[in-house]
Parts: C-alpha cells; sequence; structure tokens
C-alpha cells in the first residue's frame, strides 16, 4: 500500500489527517503520529496494533508507502474494515492511493 501527498512538509501532512479524524468515532481508537521519519497508525482497543508507512521525498510531494505492520490477535478479524476506513481518512487528508 502507498500514498502519495502533493505537499512536502511532513508535518503538515500529519496535520490533515488528525483534521481529517476530527472527532469520528474511530479517532477513539486510532492515532497517527509521525515516528523517525515514518507515519505511524496505532490503534488500540483490546490490544494494540501499529502500522507503519516509510516516507520518502518524490517529485510531486511525500510518498508513504507500507513498511511495517504488527496487528494485535484481536484485530486481525477487523483488519480489512478498519484498514479501509484509515485509507478513507489519508484519502480526505489529500492523500492519493498509488500503485
Amino acid at each position: 500500500m502507498k500514498f502519495l501527498f502533493s505537499e512536502k512538509d511532513p508535518a503538515k501532512v500529519l496535520a490533515a489527517i488528525k483534521t481529517t479524524m476530527g472527532d469520528r468515532k474511530l479517532a477513539e481508537m486510532v492515532s497517527f503520529n509521525m515516528t523517525g521519519g515514518n507515519l505511524e497508525v496505532v490503534i488500540s482497543k483490546l490490544g494494540t496494533s501499529t502500522i507503519s508507512f516509510k516516507q520518502s521525498p518524490s517529485p510531486n510531494g511525500l510518498e508513504f508507502t507500507l513498511d511495517k505492520e504488527k496487528i494485535a490477535f484481536t484485530h486481525k478479524a477487523f483488519k480489512d474494515d478498519v484498514t479501509q476506513k484509515i485509507i478513507k481518512v489519508i484519502e480526505g487528508s489529500g492523500g492519493k492511493r498509488v500503485g
């Protein structure tokens, strides 16, 4: 999974994502953070899952490529549903899915 943002400042990308999350019910269990050049999505409810996207510059902005997933056993059954919701948040923040 890969996303492209036209924004070149990772802090602005994160701010856009957090604004899009707003006070959705999803925000109660999912958080987005920038850690060491990676965009991390942390899902915390009945366990903790972490999805990490490696950041790299692109001629058109910033590209984030799925790097690592650590999915809690209790989250495995809901992974596809939560992934789709996360994709909608990223796309609502200006990210475009590529590849």
